[in-house]
């Protein structure tokens, strides 16, 4: 796209007051810049490549370290495959989510367990994948407290045809990849609440993400490795 004709952008209503003000003043810059360069080429591949995408078409982009930029780009309804018409940012998000989880107790009676203290966690690796109809997209998370590898944000779908898959989010917990309901509050300052094990999850949905998911940590693990070294 010509740099002279850069798209219009639209960027939600809590951005100045809220939002904007917590960025460090690097993070500003960055942020600035990106936005800029993302009017002037909303479908720049290199970024394009490495953001999350969600079912919706909603990108998520690490544009400075510990800050995440979400937006979608939005087409002419008379030519969906046409042109950008304008970026919608829809949210800034601090990479520290907030971590609590639903007390375990081994039975009834059971009241001596203490909750463990409340924990944020911070993301470490992120993909998108395909197979076939199957798309999904996931987030390696560990405890800002020990470091140590807590789970996966996952959201995954069906696109075009069966298994019709709607999107679910799950939390896939590290080391034993049992998939959980979740919450997920996306905000400046982010909360998720992890709650009881999916029994009734689709087993079509748990084989393709599990088994992308181990792929994932395994790649992971070289990335880590190769850095060490």
């Amino acid at each position: 796209m010509n740099e002279t004709s850069p798209i219009p952008i639209r960027i939600y209503s809590e951005f100045t007051k809220r939002d904007w003000p917590e960025l460090p003043e690097a993070a500003q810059d960055t942020l600035a810049s990106f936005l800029i360069d993302l009017q002037k080429d909303p479908e720049n591949t290199e970024v394009i490549a490495h953001a999350q995408r969600d079912a919706a078409g909603q990108l998520g982009f690490e544009f400075f370290p510990g800050f995440t930029v979400y937006w979608q780009i939005v087409r002419n309804e008379h030519d969906p495959f046409g042109q950008p018409a304008r970026i919608e940012v829809l949210a800034l998000r601090k990479m520290g989510i907030e971590f609590s989880e639903t007390e375990k107790r081994t039975s009834p009676e059971d009241e001596s367990s203490t909750p463990e203290p409340l924990d944020s966690i911070d993301r470490v690796y992120s993909r998108n994948g395909r197979l076939g109809n199957l798309a999904m997209w996931g987030t390696l998370h560990v405890s800002r407290r020990t470091r140590r590898v807590k789970g996966w944000i996952v959201d995954s779908w069906s696109r075009g045809g069966p298994p019709y898959l709607n999107p679910k989010m799950h939390w896939v917990s590290f080391p034993d990849y049992k998939f959980h309901h979740m919450s997920l509050n996306i905000d400046f300052r982010s909360t998720i609440e992890i709650g009881p094990e999916d029994q009734d999850i689709d087993p079509v949905r748990l084989v393709f993400v599990h088994g992308t998911l181990k792929q994932w940590e395994q790649d992971w693990l070289e990335e880590e490795s190769k850095k060490a070294s």
